[in-house]
């Protein structure tokens, strides 16, 4: 009986070592030799469209005819657009909530109904931004209500992200070489790496907008304009030294 258990003790003690043994060679490729370093790139670019959000909201003690009127606007509003010359995949006009409204009656302590509001929503991608301003004048004409701030962008973001993540990655393995070879030491491969990207969009103020629509001179297209959009790409790296 006796041997049985000491062939499971030298068994266990067999295991405990060799975990220890790949502890340690764990442990000792946790402290390679390496360098870390950041590359970074970045861009200030024209933007080439908008998104802009348009809402109508429209009261009525009559359900159907707060969406009569609602309807109505949105069709004016859309007339425009199409008349601008965009897409209808560039238009969604699909958004539409209806909400019953209440008041407080104190003295009888319950709620009575006194009407219905209408909400539509339009979202527009405008690929011609010159257009925007007088787009912008000719929308509240029509009864559009809500106008947010146009967020500014580009229609291939992808492929200027791409390029900033090559120059980026090009300049953290530059400035590896600089630290490496100021040390006399020799730069071995890439043992891990980790991206950051940072995007600001902009969006014209609102109250630039209102001022374009509502201003006599100069023209709302001369009263807008796009700027810059700022990009950028930070890359940290870490290289083996050989």
């Amino acid at each position: 009986m006796p041997k049985p258990q000491f062939f499971l003790v030298s068994a266990f003690a067999a295991l405990i070592l060799s975990l220890a043994a790949e502890s340690n060679i764990a442990h000792a490729e946790d402290k390679t030799r390496h360098i870390a370093v950041s590359g970074k790139s970045e861009r200030r670019v024209a933007p080439d469209m908008a998104l802009l959000q348009l809402d109508v909201v429209t009261e009525n003690a009559d359900a159907a005819s707060a969406r009569r009127e609602a309807d109505a606007i949105t069709g004016r509003a859309l007339a425009v657009l199409r008349g601008a010359g965009l897409a209808d995949a560039d238009i969604d006009s699909t958004g539409l909530a209806i909400s019953p409204q209440f008041r407080w009656l104190k003295d009888e302590r319950k709620q009575e109904l006194t009407g219905y509001r209408v909400s539509r929503s339009i979202e527009v991608r405008l690929l011609n931004l010159e257009a925007l301003g007088e787009l912008v004048t000719t929308l509240t004409d029509t009864g559009i209500n809500r106008m947010q701030a146009p967020r500014l962008g580009l229609q291939d973001e992808e492929a200027l992200y791409q390029e900033l993540l090559a120059a980026a990655t090009e300049n953290a393995r530059e400035r590896a070489d600089v630290i490496v070879a100021a040390l006399g030491e020799t730069r071995g491969p890439v043992i891990s790496i980790s991206t950051e990207r940072v995007s600001t969009p902009r969006p014209m103020r609102a109250e630039r907008m209102m001022m374009a629509a509502d201003a006599a001179a100069p023209s709302p297209s001369e009263s807008y304009s796009a700027g810059h959009l700022s990009y950028s790409v930070t890359v940290n790296a870490s290289f083996s030294l050989n």
